[in-house]
């Protein structure tokens, strides 16, 4: 899936605010660039971090770079319900890693419609190689559906995560 907008996504769970925010901060670390490829690497992982009622979410496939994934920026707010918790956000990409894939992809064009000027064998290699510098700058690897798989934890409430765990 190519990601280059943001796409809204929202859910609601049967924690509390505190309860919500208690088990993200367990489960999810803020980790530097340098931590996850010198320790995470061969790994999947969730990291992110919470300032009070917003939070953030990436995920690190094993092996690859994730600099310029899409992440999870959301909101944590009360459901309908007193006892819930509605988290409210936008899947999207840091806006410097798409400026410059941007930048890379216009000067492509520029290299592409010089090629076609010279030669049309060169002009078509170009065009090929434009399309696949797009298409690798913008796919994100099913990080979005990864991040909702993560969500989905939060659909059975703690009480009975306990009971499960606790043969």
């Amino acid at each position: 899936m190519f990601i280059i907008t943001s796409k809204k996504y929202e859910f609601e769970c049967p924690y509390t605010n505190s309860e919500f925010k208690k088990k993200f901060d367990r489960e999810i670390k803020d980790y530097t660039y340098r931590q996850l490829r010198k320790d995470f690497h061969l790994s999947d992982l969730y990291y992110g971090k919470r300032n009070d009622n917003t939070i953030e979410i990436h995920f690190h496939r094993f092996g690859k770079r994730d600099l310029d994934n899409p992440m999870f920026v959301g909101s944590i707010g009360k459901g309908e319900d007193k006892n819930s918790t509605k988290v409210e956000g936008k899947f999207k990409r840091k806006t410097s890693n798409l400026i410059i894939s941007l930048l890379i992809i216009i000067f492509w064009l520029f290299v592409t419609i010089i090629g076609f000027t010279q030669n049309l064998t060169a002009g078509i290699i170009l065009t090929a190689i434009t399309c696949l510098a797009v298409y690798i700058f913008f796919w994100d690897n099913n990080t979005q559906q990864q991040i909702i798989e993560y969500f989905s934890s939060y659909d059975t409430p703690l009480e009975r995560q306990e009971e499960i765990q606790t043969p």
